[in-house]
């Protein structure tokens, strides 16, 4: 969100709070429409799925040639 005389200030609707450092951002886009989460249909019976995630975490000089 854009406020004024700060600028983009990261939120964390689910928990709501401010997204801060232990926050991790998964994607950019100028609205949700660019970023959403899921995207597809599903139809069938009973399925489980497992996901999990690996968080490395990266030297500031890597993380600033990136931005």
């Amino acid at each position: 969100m854009m406020v004024p005389g700060i600028g983009w200030v990261g939120l964390d609707p689910t928990n709501n709070v401010e997204a801060l450092e232990h926050h991790i951002r998964v994607s950019t886009g100028r609205d949700y429409a660019d970023v959403s989460p899921l995207q597809g249909v599903y139809r069938g019976g009973n399925q489980t799925l497992d996901v999990s995630v690996k968080v490395t975490l990266l030297d500031q000089n890597t993380v600033s040639s990136t931005e």
